[in-house]
C-alpha cells in the first residue's frame, strides 16, 4: 500500500482541479467548433456547464486506481475502454442532474441528434469520447 502523506494529496488536489480547468477548456473548444461547423454563424461561442467540473476532477482518481488494469493494453483497446467509460460516466451524470435540475444542461442540444440515447449521451460523439480518454490518459502519464 502507498503511504498517504501531506504531499501526495496535494498532488492529488492539483491533479484534480488541473483536470476539472482542462476538462471544461476542452469542452468549451469543442462545443464551439461543433456548434460553428453547423451553424451558419461562426462566432466560435463554446460553453459548458459549472456542473460537470466534479466529472472532470475524478478524471485522476479514475486512472490512478484503473491504470493497472487498463495500462496493459494496447492504446486502441485503451481508447475503447475509455471510450465507454465516459460514456457510462456521463449517462448516470446527467441522469441524476435530470433528476435534481429538471433536465441536464445538455439535454436540449442531444436532443437535436438522431444517435442520442435518451437525451444524455450522443452516440455520434465517440470518436471524440475516444480521442478524448486517450488525450486524458497522456496527462495523466505525464503527471505521474
Amino acid at each position: 500500500m502507498h503511504e498517504i502523506t501531506m504531499a501526495a494529496i496535494g498532488h492529488t488536489a492539483f491533479q484534480m482541479v488541473l483536470f476539472a480547468v482542462l476538462g471544461l477548456g476542452l469542452e468549451v473548444i469543442f462545443t464551439g467548433i461543433f456548434d460553428c461547423r453547423r451553424g451558419t454563424l461562426c462566432h466560435l461561442m463554446g460553453y459548458s456547464s459549472l456542473w460537470y467540473l466534479p466529472l472532470y476532477m475524478l478524471v485522476p482518481v479514475f486512472f490512478a486506481f484503473g491504470s493497472s488494469l487498463v495500462f496493459q493494453f494496447n492504446w486502441f483497446v485503451r481508447g475503447i475502454i475509455y471510450m465507454l467509460a465516459i460514456f457510462a460516466t456521463e449517462y448516470m451524470a446527467m441522469f441524476l442532474l435530470r433528476l435534481l435540475l429538471g433536465a441536464s444542461p445538455s439535454e436540449k442540444s442531444y436532443y437535436q441528434s438522431p444517435f442520442n440515447i435518451k437525451g444524455l449521451i450522443r452516440l455520434d460523439f465517440a470518436p471524440v469520447m475516444f480521442a478524448l480518454g486517450l488525450f486524458l490518459e497522456c496527462v495523466y502519464r505525464n503527471l505521474t
